[in-house]
């Protein structure tokens, strides 16, 4: 109360003073008054655009496009009309009416007027190219959160995980909440039963075992109400039932019970970001875990769980019941893995040969030298024949094949052995850059994902705005040589619920003999049209 007084007292003086200054100003004659602050204001330009359409609506690249205003002829030499960014050809020109030519970088989006630093907003426009959006794939409800991954299925179907609790509003008590099985047309498929699903969590990959059922990966610790007996890792069934056993045992007041548990053994401390089956059905997990775990249940049909745990410090190989390969780096005298990585594992994959390539946020491998990638033999020991150099300067989001057992590489690295190269990169099979390959200034933001398509051109995706100077908005294909594809770049960029532009895409899968993809994510648009977290394109 004291101090609300003093600061009354203080407001009060204050306000005594200022009248007191305001009253001896007030009679002398005003000299200066100082520049204006609004004195190199642009006066408002006198001209008008119709925002609400253009003749036509959509066009190819170097067709004509009539807009409709008024004004324009004033601003004749110094009017600029541009097409998501890219400046057009203007033709002719009247004081309504301005004819102009798609210029060959230009994609779906607003066209705006530009005079000087003044810009008007125009209409949208949808710029016509090889790759387009597929109308008839079910996406626009779809996931009402992020998708992180997309398997293919044997039978034509796929399976989707992620951050979602509800798909094509299905409803949250349907249990598709962070799974779901689409149609090849993207159709939830309802005969793909996961009970109550995972309330809490994420899921981040899939795996197909050899026995028909699939391994998910991720963070969470439930699965239909099954809470405590999954850890970050599960193996289910086609129908959604997760892999289980039934166990007979005495509780503690002498009566007899049985519970159903996973029959899958394996558990991990920390978020499982990888999975890869050999052809053995051994199965590589990669992640931010230190600790492998098992849980023994009802040991002598007694009413107890014992928890088992073993360091194996973010990669680790387990046998298709889940149990855990001490053969693969393993220090059988200590009972736990070798040093291992040092840092987590954000992206891998298994070669033919079954060695494995991984990438993340570590420097070592079992004490050696190792920068953000590595190529692990098939009994977990380092290949030192996968010769990277000093690596790449910042972190690998993505490894996915190329060809000739090339790899495609992605993320926010600069340099790559020394060498500048800009956030994607091939690798040779010995572990070195491929030359031919070289985007130029490339993208000025991150690209999370590397693709090569059915028709030999790779998709970048990422949260960059522009690439090599042009506005692609976390799109981008690219000639085998690393040039931007012309004709193959005019899908407009993604769009998100909430405005704020970030990663879009986080896995995407070849379909239809190679001649469409599909792409999930986070975004809620793409190419002006609304694809919620999925979209297939097709070219």
């Amino acid at each position: 109360m004291i101090f609300n007084s003093k600061y009354k007292i203080v407001q009060l003086l204050s306000a005594v003073s200022l009248l007191f200054i305001c009253s001896l100003t007030s009679c002398k004659k005003n000299e200066s008054i100082g520049k204006d602050p609004y004195g190199d204001a642009k006066p408002p330009l006198d001209l008008k655009v119709n925002a609400l359409a253009s003749t036509p609506a959509q066009g190819d690249i170097a067709s004509t496009v009539t807009l409709t205003g008024s004004g324009f002829l004033k601003y004749k030499t110094t009017l600029n009309v541009l097409f998501n960014g890219q400046k057009g050809e203007v033709l002719s020109l009247s004081d309504t009416e301005a004819k102009v030519k798609v210029p060959e970088w230009a994609s779906s989006g607003m066209i705006t007027f530009m005079v000087g630093a003044q810009i008007l907003p125009g209409p949208k426009f949808q710029v016509n190219g090889n790759i387009k959006i597929d109308k008839a794939f079910n996406s626009y409800v779809g996931a009402n959160e992020d998708i992180n991954n997309i398997t293919a299925l044997p039978d034509g179907r796929m399976l989707i995980l992620g951050n979602f609790t509800d798909y094509n509003n299905s409803g949250i008590r349907s249990g598709y909440s962070k799974l779901a099985i689409i149609s090849p047309e993207g159709i939830l498929d309802k005969s793909f039963k996961p009970g109550k699903g995972i309330p809490s969590g994420n899921l981040n990959k899939a795996a197909l075992l050899l026995d028909g059922k699939i391994l998910i990966g991720g963070q969470f610790n439930t699965y239909n109400n099954k809470k405590g007996r999954i850890g970050n890792i599960g193996k289910i069934s086609l129908s959604g039932a997760m892999d289980s056993t039934i166990y007979s045992f005495i509780d503690r007041s002498g009566e007899p019970k049985k519970d159903t548990v996973p029959s899958f053994a394996a558990f991990f401390s920390g978020p499982v970001t990888e999975m890869m089956v050999q052809p053995d059905g051994n199965i590589i997990v990669g992640g931010a875990f230190k600790y492998y775990m098992t849980k023994r249940y009802y040991p002598n049909q007694k009413d107890t769980i014992i928890t088992d745990s073993v360091v194996v410090n973010n990669i680790a190989r387990i046998k298709p019941d889940g149990s855990l390969d001490k053969t693969y780096n393993f220090n059988l005298p200590a009972n736990q893995a070798n040093d291992s990585f040092n840092g987590y594992i954000y992206d891998a994959h298994m070669q033919a040969d079954g060695k494995t390539i991984v990438t993340g946020a570590f420097s070592s491998y079992n004490g050696e030298s190792v920068n953000r990638i590595a190529r692990i033999n098939t009994d977990g020991t380092l290949d030192k024949s996968f010769s990277t150099g000093s690596g790449p300067n910042d972190l690998i989001t993505s490894i996915q094949p190329y060809v000739n057992g090339q790899m495609l590489i992605s993320g926010s690295f600069s340099t790559f052995n020394g060498k500048a190269v800009s956030k994607v990169a091939i690798l040779n099979q010995n572990g070195g850059l491929e030359e031919s390959f070289n985007t130029g200034v490339g993208a000025d933001g991150v690209v999370t994902k590397a693709s090569r398509l059915g028709n030999g051109k790779i998709l970048l995706t990422g949260s960059f705005q522009k690439f090599n100077g042009i506005n692609r908005y976390g799109f981008a294909v690219v000639e085998p040589t690393g040039q931007l594809s012309a004709n193959n770049n005019t899908i407009g960029g993604f769009i998100f619920t909430d405005n704020r532009f970030r990663n879009p895409v986080f896995d995407v899968i070849n379909v239809d003999n190679g001649k469409a993809a599909i792409l999930v994510g986070g975004f809620s648009s793409l190419d002006l049209q609304q694809n919620n977290r999925l979209v297939k394109i097709t070219y």
